[in-house]
């Protein structure tokens, strides 16, 4: 079996209000999707998202004339050489580098591959990664802007007990939203924030120390998160756990903020970090260092490749359960056969690969591409 073609197609999204966090607004969901076939008819699925702008040329441009050429013809079992292969090293790597797009490209096609490696052998990709460690996965409800109290507490009715709140915007503001969550709907459910890098060290030592009473569970990208320094500096000053890991690309920074001991929670993106075959690596070493994971899984075939992670790994901690307005109705429908979501845990029913099919995706996907 060898690798035929790549394909990609562009889509987007509108969104039933618009998003932001501290550093950015977007009002659809642009993303590209990524297809890998072989010559024995199977195909692995992928996808490159969230793109906030007009990103998506950028990463076909990326796939079409550098990469395919690098894997058509190979065979896919080969992933650790394949990876090298495509991410290059030294003169190899000179023109675009290691990190930023073109590893997010790079992932895309890795993520694809092993899902034709899991179909060839007709089993769930979690069998793959460690088989299954345990057969739900937590979730938790990841908020996009500034969330009334009222729609928090929908989802923890519906039994949900684990939800995330944009902050960033104000120190005084932003304690005082967790004040009003916490005396509103009280400490039965974990309350994460996610700073988005709004503050710099001074804020965020003011902000955890006010916030270390209302139980935060973690705080996600408070600061810079190149700046390691000033993030070893927070992390001894608060017992907040601080979350990292969506915006590292590769296997160096996860490096630097684990045997640092920076990083309270590990958050690897599937399209950030370069894609499966470093994932692994990463997930183990944090687990050596008893760190635990909960990848950034803000893509639709990369929450259903999240949640084969999370079901096969010893540290697994939760997953990203991203809602748009009251839910996020195409990510839901493209994997309802797939995703079983209740009373707020989610399984995999999956016979094999990630169990994502590209057909059916274009199906709920009947917007106009980018």
């Amino acid at each position: 079996m060898k690798v035929s073609s790549v394909d990609v197609a562009p889509v987007s999204l509108s969104l039933p209000e618009p998003a932001f966090d501290a550093t950015a607004r977007w009002e659809r969901f642009n993303f590209l999707m990524v297809n890998v076939e072989t010559s024995d008819g199977l195909v692995g699925v992928s996808d490159i998202a969230p793109l906030h702008e007009k990103e998506a040329p950028i990463y076909e441009s990326i796939i079409k004339k550098k990469l395919e050429g690098l894997v058509v013809g190979e065979e896919p079992y080969d992933l650790e050489r394949l990876w090298l292969k495509m991410v290059g090293k030294g003169s190899g790597a000179y023109a675009l580098g290691s990190k930023g797009a073109i590893l997010s490209a790079v992932s895309a096609i890795d993520i694809a591959l092993w899902d034709i490696v899991s179909k060839s052998f007709g089993t769930p990709l979690y069998n793959l990664l460690g088989g299954k460690f345990r057969d739900r996965v937590k979730l938790y409800v990841s908020f996009m802007g500034d969330i009334p109290i009222d729609r928090i507490k929908y989802f923890l009715d519906q039994g949900f007990k684990a939800v995330k709140i944009k902050l960033g915007f104000d120190l005084e503001k932003d304690v005082n939203k967790i004040i009003e969550i916490r005396e509103a709907l009280g400490y039965g459910f974990d309350l994460m924030v996610d700073i988005n890098q709004g503050y710099d060290l001074r804020q965020a030592i003011a902000f955890t120390s006010k916030a270390e009473k209302y139980e935060v569970y973690w705080v996600e990208e408070p600061i810079n998160v190149y700046n390691f320094k000033a993030l070893k500096i927070l992390s001894e000053k608060t017992r907040i756990p601080i979350g990292l890991g969506e915006n590292y690309y590769g296997k160096d920074e996860f490096f630097n903020v684990l045997e640092g001991d920076i990083a309270g929670v590990i958050q690897p993106d599937v399209n950030h970090a370069g894609g499966l075959t470093p994932i692994r690596k990463i997930v183990s070493l944090a687990s050596f260092l008893d760190t635990p994971v909960a990848p950034h899984l803000h893509s639709i075939i990369g929450f259903a490749v999240g949640l084969h992670i999370l079901t096969s790994v010893p540290n697994g901690l939760i997953a990203e359960y991203v809602i748009y307005g009251k839910r996020w109705k195409e990510r839901d429908e493209a994997l309802k056969s797939l995703v079983s979501v209740d009373d707020g845990y989610a399984k995999l029913r999956c016979k094999e690969g990630i169990g994502v099919e590209p057909d059916k995706l274009l199906e709920v996907f009947k917007e106009s591409p980018v």
